[in-house]
C-alpha cells in the first residue's frame, strides 16, 4: 500500500504543538531546576589547535592532549609527527581559515548557545538523577579531518567526556558541508548539538531486554529515548531531536493513522528480520515502503507517539521508572495506541 503524503491547509503551529504536548508526556509541567547546580566545563580546543602555526606546535599540542589526540586522531603518541605533517596543510590553508573564521561568529558558535544548552540539559539530568556527573566537554574544529577515522567524529560521548567536532555543526549555512546527506543536515546544526548529544546520553538510562528482537521492541527504544530527549531538553523542538522538518512533523501526526495501516497490515510490529526492520529505523531520506513523502526512520517516529500515549496513560510514571521498563509488548499495550492522533 502506497501513502501519498498531501500537503493540507493544516496550522503548523497547532500540530506540531499538539505532538509536543504528547511526547512529554508526565513531564509536560517543566519543573524548575533553576537552583540545580551543575559545572558547564567547555575546553576549546579547536581555539588552540587553530594558534598553532607550524609542526612542532602541533606535537606540542599533541603531546599536552595526549588522551584526546589519540581518541579523536586515533593515533598513538609515536605517530604524533606523522599526524602533524598531514594535519598542518590543513588547519593553515585559507580557505580552512575562512571557514573556521565563519565558525566563530555569532550565528554559529560565537555566541553562549553552546553554554546555555548544555546547562539546561545538566540541571533536568541532575534533577531526575542527582547522582548525574557533569562530563567534560571538549570542541575541535579540523575541517573534516577525522571523517576517515571515525565513525562519529561529530559527537564522541561518554559519563565523563563529550568531544564536539564543531565543523559537523555549521548547518546548511557553512562554507563547507560535512559528507552526509541533505536531510541529515537538520541534525548537523549549531542548536542541534545539545538535543543529539542528550539523546546518545539517553542510551545510559534505557534499559532493553537483549532476548527481544522485534522491530517493536526497536521502536519501543528509540521513543523512550526521544521523550528522554525532550524531558532533559523541554525547550527544544522536536526536530532537533528526530530530525524532520516542521513539514514533515506535521504530516506524520496528520496522516499517522495511514502510516499506522501500513504496519499493520504488513504485520511489522513483531517481525525480527534484520533488513525488513532497517527499513523502517534507520536513518534514509524516506521511507519508500509508505510513500515518497515518509521521512526515514518512520518506526521511531511511530516509536516515539506509544511511548508519549503511554506516558500519558500511566500518570503516576516517572521518566526514571519509564526508562527502566523492558516490556515492549506490555508498553504497547498499556499505551492504548492506535495510529490517531491525541484527544484534544
Amino acid at each position: 500500500m502506497l501513502l501519498k503524503l498531501k500537503i493540507y491547509c493544516i496550522s503548523i503551529f497547532i500540530v506540531s504543538l499538539a505532538f509536543a504536548c504528547s511526547s512529554e508526556g508526565n513531564e509536560a509541567s517543566d519543573p524548575d531546576v533553576s537552583k540545580v547546580q551543575v559545572n558547564v566545563s567547555i575546553q576549546r580546543l579547536d581555539k588552540e589547535l587553530l594558534a598553532c602555526k607550524d609542526k612542532n606546535q602541533l606535537i606540542n599540542f599533541f603531546n599536552t592532549h595526549k588522551s584526546f589526540t589519540s581518541t579523536y586522531f586515533q593515533v598513538l603518541p609515536q605517530d604524533f609527527e606523522k599526524l602533524a605533517e598531514r594535519l598542518l596543510p590543513v588547519i593553515t590553508n585559507q580557505a580552512f581559515q575562512d571557514f573556521y573564521k565563519q565558525s566563530q561568529e555569532p550565528a554559529f558558535f560565537g555566541n553562549t548557545q553552546l553554554e546555555d544548552d548544555f546547562k539546561e540539559a545538566f540541571q533536568h539530568l541532575k534533577y531526575y538523577y542527582p547522582d548525574f556527573k557533569e562530563p567534560k566537554i571538549i570542541t575541535i574544529f579540523t575541517g573534516f579531518f577525522a571523517q576517515d577515522v571515525l565513525s562519529s567524529p561529530e559527537l564522541m560521548i561518554s559519563d565523563s567526556l563529550i568531544i564536539i567536532g564543531l565543523d559537523y555543526f555549521m548547518g546548511k549555512k557553512g562554507k563547507f558541508l560535512p559528507d552526509i546527506y541533505d536531510y541529515q543536515l537538520r541534525k548537523a546544526a549549531p542548536n542541534a548539538i545539545v538535543p543529539q548529544a542528550v539523546l546518545l546520553l539517553s542510551a545510559k538510562y534505557n534499559a532493553t531486554k537483549p532476548s527481544e528482537k522485534s522491530l517493536l521492541s526497536d521502536m519501543v527504544w528509540y521513543g523512550k529515548s526521544y521523550v528522554f530527549g525532550h524531558t532533559m531538553m523541554p525547550s527544544k523542538a522536536d526536530s532537533l531531536f528526530i530530525g524532520y522538518s516542521d513539514a514533515q512533523l506535521t504530516d506524520c501526526y496528520t496522516f499517522q493513522k495511514d502510516i499506522w495501516a501500513h504496519f499493520i497490515d504488513n504485520k511489522l510490529l513483531y517481525t525480527n528480520d534484520a533488513p525488513i526492520k532497517a527499513r523502517y529505523i534507520m536513518d534514509r531520506p524516506v521511507t519508500a515502503e509508505i510513500g515518497a513523502s515518509c521521512p526515514g526512520a518512520i518506526g521511531r517516529w511511530l516509536g516515539w507517539r506509544i511511548i508519549g500515549k503511554y506516558f500519558d496513560e500511566n500518570e503516576k510514571l516517572t521518566i526514571q521508572e519509564l526508562m527502566k521498563q523492558t516490556d515492549a509488548q506490555k508498553i504497547f499495550e498499556q499505551s492504548n495506541y492506535k495510529g490517531l492522533p491525541d484527544e484534544e
